[in-house]
């Protein structure tokens, strides 16, 4: 019986591998130009550290893969990015302020797979901690939709404010010990709709005026409930730095809960104009001092790397890696092919060279299937002569050039990319 991928998880074979790096390369690109570095964290973490209450919350325990070591140590698969980078903010003071990292790298949670929806998955995160001011949730989302636009989608950001919908839950009769399934709840809408919404609202016993309000989604008719708050500031706040900015992708969604318990403030999240969400995000002010570090606020984002390899996997054309491919005849031809193949290197010219011994037209069938630019077939002739024909695959033209004129047959290759 073949081995098959563990249930949830699945390969990426070369054409689908280079088209996520693509899309991991554009992110990490925009990430950078906004001052974002690279940090790297362990797949494994402490359970205790992924399950804290106030953290992913109760219900995150039964997504986490966790086991026990050979010392009896029980691990866990981190679920996300921003819980390790919280540990590292906690765990080391010296970091200057504010700390600006990006993250591009595999989560895993056990849920029940779906389509599209995969037990280990890539997230690219982008987080800032140790500023309070909302400019920082504002280049959070400028940064966001920045890498959107440079992935071609059109795409929609919806935002609201956590702490804002917690003082709307209280003030619409919400009991504080029935805020949390509410936000369960009320985060399961796109999936569920509002009638199912209402019915686990009546079946918890949790005063449904809340949700009146929510779906006439308007801070100023919210606001007749809960007056001019702190959080309610925060949002007008940075729907005005995103309508001065020209961000007309940006809207109010007051449903917008976010299912983890973590967020404190701002809260967003991203969808394809007609598709799934692919992002979300908000401020944490409170988790990198439940890990033991100083009262640090933060803020940042996930995107799903997945999500959005799904959507574009279709449309993307990656090219190959391989510029020259060079067919050597003989064993003569075979060491001169390696020598000519590393000194292209050395000028930026990948090159491809055959290992299998194959005769010239499986060698022309394999580049022609590759689609690799340009093929070199060197033999005798071309050993006595010191010379060689490059043939252009595309249109069949070819141009010799000399051993000693690797300089010239390199500007070829270049002008051709």
């Amino acid at each position: 019986m073949p081995y098959q991928t563990v249930k949830g998880m699945r390969d990426f074979l070369p054409e689908q591998a280079k088209k996520k790096q693509f899309i991991e390369d554009v992110l990490r690109k925009v990430f950078e130009s906004y001052g974002y570095e690279p940090l790297q964290t362990p797949i494994v973490e402490e359970f205790d550290l992924l399950a804290a209450k106030g953290s992913g919350g109760e219900a995150i325990k039964e997504e986490i893969y966790w086991f026990k070591d050979k010392s009896e140590r029980e691990l866990g698969l981190r679920y996300d990015l921003t819980v390790p980078f919280a540990r590292v903010v906690a765990t080391n003071r010296m970091l200057q302020r504010p700390f600006k990292r990006y993250c591009i790298s595999t989560v895993y949670r056990y849920d029940r797979p779906q389509a599209k929806r995969y037990r280990e998955f890539t997230q690219a995160d982008i987080d800032v901690a140790g500023v309070k001011s909302v400019m920082a949730d504002f280049e959070i989302l400028q940064a966001s939709a920045d890498a959107m636009r440079r992935l071609g989608f059109e795409f929609k950001i919806t935002v609201n404010n956590r702490a804002f919908l917690e003082e709307l839950a209280r003030a619409c009769g919400v009991r504080e010990e029935q805020v949390k399934d509410a936000f369960r709840i009320i985060d399961k809408l796109d999936k569920i709709g509002e009638k199912e919404v209402r019915r686990e609202f009546r079946e918890k016993g949790i005063d449904d005026l809340l949700l009146e309000k929510i779906f006439v989604n308007s801070m100023e008719n919210a606001k007749e409930k809960t007056g001019e708050t702190e959080s309610a500031k925060e949002l007008a706040e940075l729907m005005g730095l995103c309508k001065a900015n020209g961000m007309s992708e940006v809207s109010l969604e007051l449903s917008l809960a976010r299912g983890l318990e973590y967020y404190t403030g701002n809260v967003f999240e991203i969808k394809l104009k007609e598709g799934p969400s692919v992002g979300a995000g908000g401020r944490y002010d409170k988790l990198i001092e439940l890990y033991g570090g100083e009262a640090t606020p933060a803020v940042g984002i996930s995107f799903g790397v997945d999500r959005l390899f799904d959507a574009l996997e279709s449309e993307l054309i990656i090219g190959p890696n391989t510029d020259v491919f060079i067919a050597p005849l003989t064993k003569e031809a075979g060491i001169e092919a390696t020598k000519i193949a590393a000194k292209l290197r050395l000028q930026g010219i990948s090159v491809e060279v055959d290992l299998a011994g194959r005769n010239i037209k499986k060698n022309f069938e394999y580049a022609n299937k590759r689609g690799i630019p340009f093929m070199i077939v060197l033999g005798e002739n071309e050993l006595k002569s010191k010379k060689f024909n490059v043939k252009e695959m595309s249109s069949g033209k070819e141009k010799e050039f000399a051993f000693t004129d690797l300089n010239g047959f390199s500007k070829l290759v270049k002008g051709h990319n």
